[in-house]
């Protein structure tokens, strides 16, 4: 499939207009649906990963056609992240599926590390003071100095490789912005962690364990997804160290995801050792950050992954989350008609979109921007064992007729039945 700069421009004008119509008073909000947790009853803003997303997007989008709406779309979100920080460097409701609490990782890192590469290219030197001082509360919340790395928690041992590639690659932005290269040695450490949990043979050469408790063994769960994150972080530390060790991890990562990827483009949501997987959910809007490191390797889209993406968009503009939520516990349930967070689109995952086709367009644009064309529509879905109507409109999402989410408002409304 080839795409057209027409046809990018017309997905991501559609999708603009969609976040807008998921901004509150403090920020970009809605619910959450995620393999973890989901989150559908809080939905207010989340300053958390999605503004890796949305900034580095914006700020992709602005490069290539100066358009300054698109300067004030990021100027708009990096002041949710300088007025949602508070005094010890935290971002507030920055836990995504487990907002509205704070210290979330890798979201503290990812959105400041969209807050670098924004500033940076804005020249807003507030920003870039408040990614610093959210990085310097990291470092005093996480970094473990015996075991000499990050802790996924405070005092607890354990290490995830793919939060540490997001906070490896805030610390080189942040290395690179202030000149201060006091910076990479906590990089190093963070990024080398990545590294040492990187299947070395077998099926599944090059993936990355998902969590190491005892800072020593990988669980043996792959997440193509989260492997798709470490990517761009690899290769930005290969460049700021000039060792292609970390190259040859990423190349040894796209690897896994070549082999992986299913017929109709997706991805199964776990791969484990020992040869079995969890096929579903499978992901769709967070298929992007799986495309983009294919972008980023400097490698051709999978065509098929591609279409299958941009076909999924919404009629309000959004894209859907994935497919197969409801085998996530059943795993023969059915799924015609989709779960309903299957459907429902979410600004963290969509977020993620918005950066993977903002950086596929050519610069400089010949194209004008186009008029986005979106509407409100209806869907039929099944939420716990009952089929009702989806419902989305520019102001909020309606689950049959008990229970609804205003997208101004910071939680949901009704009953969930």
């Amino acid at each position: 499939m080839t795409v057209s700069s027409k046809h990018l421009m017309d997905a991501l004008a559609r999708l603009d207009a969609w976040l807008q119509t998921m901004r509150q008073d403090k920020g970009y909000g809605g619910p959450v649906a995620h393999w973890w947790r989901d989150q559908f009853l809080y939905t207010g803003p989340g300053l958390d990963w999605r503004y890796e997303g949305i900034l580095v997007g914006y700020s992709e989008l602005w490069t290539k056609t100066n358009n300054p709406v698109w300067l004030q779309r990021i100027q708009q979100a990096t002041n949710d992240l300088k007025a949602g920080q508070m005094a010890d460097g935290n971002f507030m409701m920055s836990e995504f599926e487990r907002n509205p609490g704070t210290l979330g990782t890798p979201h503290e890192a990812a959105a400041s590390l969209g807050l670098l590469k924004s500033s940076v290219l804005t020249g807003d030197e507030k920003g870039v003071v408040a990614a610093r001082r959210n990085i310097s509360h990291l470092i005093s919340q996480l970094w473990d100095p015996d075991s000499h790395g990050f802790n996924d928690r405070p005092s607890t041992p354990g290490r995830v490789p793919n939060k540490l590639a997001t906070l490896s690659h805030a610390l080189c932005l942040l290395a690179e912005s202030t000149g201060d290269t006091s910076w990479l040695d906590y990089t190093r450490a963070a990024i080398d962690d990545v590294l040492r949990f990187q299947v070395p043979e077998g099926q599944y050469a090059g993936a990355i364990h998902q969590y190491a408790a005892d800072n020593r063994h990988g669980d043996g769960r792959l997440f193509p997804f989260y492997n798709a994150r470490c990517v761009e972080p690899l290769v930005v530390a290969s460049r700021v160290f000039e060792e292609t060790k970390y190259l040859a991890a990423a190349e040894k990562i796209m690897g896994f995801l070549e082999h992986t990827m299913t017929p109709e483009g997706l991805w199964p949501q776990i791969c484990y050792l020992s040869g079995k997987r969890a096929e579903y959910p499978r992901w769709i809007a967070g298929t992007a950050d799986i495309l983009y490191a294919f972008h980023v390797m400097g490698r051709s889209v999978p065509p098929i992954s591609l279409e299958r993406l941009l076909t999924s968009q919404l009629p309000s503009g959004g894209f859907p989350t994935g497919v197969g939520f409801s085998r996530k516990a059943h795993s023969r349930a059915s799924l015609i008609p989709p779960d309903y967070r299957d459907m429902t689109p979410v600004t963290g995952w969509n977020d993620k979109v918005l950066r993977l086709l903002a950086s596929l367009l050519p610069s400089p644009l010949a194209d004008e921007w186009p008029v986005p064309q979106t509407e409100a529509y209806s869907h039929q879905v099944r939420m716990n064992g009952h089929t009702i109507v989806f419902t989305e409109t520019a102001e909020r999402f309606g689950y049959g007729t008990q229970w609804s989410i205003v997208k101004s408002e910071p939680w949901a409304r009704g009953i969930i039945s």
